[in-house]
């Protein structure tokens, strides 16, 4: 008896969202009979949070060690918008039937994407609660994404070319040995998933000591910041994909043109405007020494977005004509990844998944307009931020051979709707 449904049905079927676009769609109520509330209540919200438990140790006043558990955690609030639909002054009727009750909101226009991780998650959902008056109430939570999308133009430092060195020097049999000399190239550091990150890689070995191999690492680095009982941060490291080149021997050099390709299959998160959790990606190049020496690494900093670089006509790395975007109207272009045509001094593409997906190249995501575009009206159009699935680190190991490896994105399944669930925080 009384409410027997209540729905959030959002116009967009996708309910996926940019910054600034309008959130627009009904709240459903079913009755079996005329029923008395005080109000019904709609809170949007856009939150995130981070959250983990550590072990900690002290000495208690009888000189014994004793453990604790010290949860730290951080909160942090993009929006939150509250509207009445029925009543809120004294009590109210709902008839016997189905009630339809629209709503329309306008997101801010600065907002992190939505993102679920092992420590933390940036969240946004609507919530809708029917006050019983000597009653159980009756809510639902609906959660919605955001994708904010991120223009690698915005930075021009990242369509520069970037070098990194390092020079190592081995004692042997207590003897120093000529240094060795690791140096990786790579002609821009801005990339969306899909693309192929072209890069030389020049190992100069005047020691004495042989280098067994050449290891080139995609990582992706999430950073968790807890405020509560104290600052502290939280890192999470992943492997992306990871090649491994033969090595040198003794007083030799070798140049590897390689191409490392961003797994199509990664779930790119902007979170430029989240002060708790930040997403960094490095290309990792080690130069593995032989018996018990110290390896040679190096990390070049990278950008990923999801609106790819444009190529200047006059950059110097590349021998290709330049091509037309317009930035003001991105949807009548095509995706041009970086760069539209490879080099002549690169090798043949290397087949793997990331090149399957026609056009080659083009990123997952299609390009974001600048102004709001409701997706509903498109037929046929995908979804674009695929939903999240359990992954376990375990079930990837690296093998000694060149390969491409799936991406590793920590997710886990909460982002799933959920229906009248009472222990949701109340309106």
């Amino acid at each position: 008896m009384g409410v027997t449904n209540l729905q959030i049905i959002f116009d967009n079927p996708t309910a996926v969202f940019m910054p600034g676009q309008s959130v627009t769609g009904r709240v459903l109520i079913t009755t079996s009979s005329s029923v008395k509330i005080r109000s019904v209540k709609l809170k949007f919200r856009g939150e995130a949070q981070v959250s983990w438990t550590e072990q900690e140790s002290r000495r208690s006043d009888n000189g014994e060690t004793e453990n604790y558990s010290v949860k730290y955690d951080a909160e942090e609030e993009y929006f939150e918008n509250k509207m009445t639909l029925v009543g809120g002054g004294g009590e109210s009727k709902l008839e016997e039937g189905e009630q339809v009750y629209p709503f329309n909101i306008s997101l801010p226009h600065q907002l992190p994407s939505t993102f679920n991780g092992e420590h933390g998650h940036v969240r946004y959902s609507a919530k809708v609660k029917v006050d019983i008056p000597w009653g159980k109430d009756k809510e639902t939570e609906k959660i919605f994404q955001v994708i904010s999308p991120l223009n690698l133009n915005d930075e021009p430092s990242l369509a520069e070319p970037k070098k990194e060195e390092k020079e190592k020097f081995y004692c042997c049999c207590c003897c120093e040995s000529g240094p060795t000399t690791l140096v990786v190239c790579i002609p821009y550091s801005g990339f969306v998933p899909g693309q192929i990150i072209p890069l030389t890689i020049e190992l100069d070995n005047n020691s004495n000591v042989t280098i067994d191999s050449v290891k080139i690492k995609l990582k992706r680095d999430l950073t968790f910041k807890a405020r509560h009982p104290n600052e502290k941060t939280n890192f999470s490291s992943s492997e992306l994909a990871v090649l491994r080149l033969q090595g040198i021997e003794a007083h030799a050099s070798k140049t590897w043109t390689e191409q490392m390709v961003v797994p199509n299959s990664l779930m790119f998160s902007n979170l430029k405007y989240c002060g708790i959790i930040t997403d960094q990606y490095i290309l990792n190049v080690e130069a593995v020494a032989g018996g018990m020496y110290e390896n040679t690494d190096i990390n070049v900093k990278i950008a990923m977005g999801n609106i790819p670089l444009t190529i200047a006509q006059d950059a110097p790395q590349f021998n290709i004509p330049a091509q037309s975007f317009d930035q003001n109207n991105p949807s009548n272009n095509q995706f041009i990844t970086n760069p539209p045509a490879y080099p002549t001094d690169l090798p043949p593409p290397v087949p793997g998944f990331a090149q399957q997906v026609p056009p080659y190249g083009q990123p997952p995501f299609i390009p974001y307009p600048q102004q709001p575009m409701n997706t509903a009206q498109i037929p046929g159009q995908p979804s674009l931020y695929p939903q999240t699935q359990m992954y376990n680190q375990s079930q990837l190991p690296y093998p000694d051979v060149n390969m491409q490896q799936p991406a590793f994105n920590p997710s886990y399944p909460n982002l799933n709707t959920t229906e009248a669930n009472p222990s949701a925080p109340s309106l």
